[in-house]
């Protein structure tokens, strides 16, 4: 991170992090799903922050057009955009309410029934566990979910008859896997929608756009089309799709989606919820 993007990523901690010190204050009262919800709401809106600025566009403008998408005076490339921010802004409702569901089950797991002292380690243990989801976790994802953004952003760009092509950053750091996709070629619609980045977790890897007639030269000297090509094993399925295309940034293999039956009530109404406010359907 730049020390611009650390300010505002360690701001973003410190107001998760007074909301998290309310929800605890309300474990063992009525407030307590209400907390949750309202921690859950502020990582939607980081997150979604972070998708829009992906996209090139600022916040104010994207709620414009999530709530006037059934305009009828709406050119082509604003309904592209509105299909790409209606997808994101529902899989990070999603992904935000499950974070901070599986926050609260640990917080829950530790706990359980007594009453917290927040002048004792145990607090601090507690404070640790938000940093590990809030900090730690999100300055990762918030990173895949702009890179996201950016790409398709990328993709809006592109003419069918373009060429994408797949590079890694040729480095020590790059996965075996990916360094085997490299140099892989494909007009835009048949571009595997797991082959665009990030296509794993704080994946660094880009596409290089060829545009017709330029395209059949440069494909002349990398391996073209590849029509051999093998989806690698070890890839992570939690990116197997794209919001390029109108995909989710993080699939249901994530392990956040994996919630308790006795919970999804509760959060299927943030979800409701949240959708309501982003003037996405409220229907789940």
């Amino acid at each position: 991170m730049t020390e611009e993007q650390q300010a505002e990523h360690d701001s973003d901690y410190q107001s998760l992090l007074a909301l998290y010190t309310q929800l605890l204050k309300s474990l063992h009262n009525d407030d307590k799903e209400e907390a949750l919800y309202a921690l859950a709401e502020l990582r939607t809106e980081i997150a979604f922050k972070h998708v829009v600025k992906g996209l090139g566009i600022d916040i104010d403008e994207a709620l414009q057009l999530l709530k006037n998408s059934n305009d009828e005076n709406l050119t082509q490339h604003d309904k592209d955009l509105i299909a790409r921010l209606t997808a994101g802004i529902l899989n990070l409702i999603d992904f935000s309410v499950c974070e901070e569901y599986q926050l609260y089950d640990e917080v829950l797991e530790v706990v359980g029934d007594t009453e917290i002292d927040f002048n004792s380690d145990d607090y601090d243990d507690l404070v640790a566990l938000c940093k590990k989801y809030n900090d730690q976790y999100s300055a990762i994802e918030n990173s895949d979910i702009e890179y996201a953004g950016v790409m398709a952003a990328l993709w809006l760009k592109m003419s069918a008859t373009d060429y994408a092509v797949y590079w890694t950053q040729n480095d020590a750091k790059v996965r075996p896997w990916h360094m085997a996709l490299q140099g892989y070629a494909a007009p835009r619609d048949e571009f595997p929608s797991w082959m665009i980045p990030p296509i794993e977790y704080n994946c660094r890897c880009f596409l290089e756009i060829l545009e017709v007639p330029h395209a059949n030269a440069k494909l002349s000297q990398i391996k073209g089309s590849a029509k051999d090509l093998t989806k690698p094993q070890q890839l992570n399925t939690v990116y197997s799709e794209s919001l390029a295309k109108c995909g989710r940034i993080f699939g249901p293999s994530h392990s956040y989606f994996s919630i308790k039956e006795a919970d999804s009530s509760m959060l299927m109404g943030f979800v409701s919820r949240l959708r309501e406010k982003y003037y996405v359907s409220a229907e789940i």
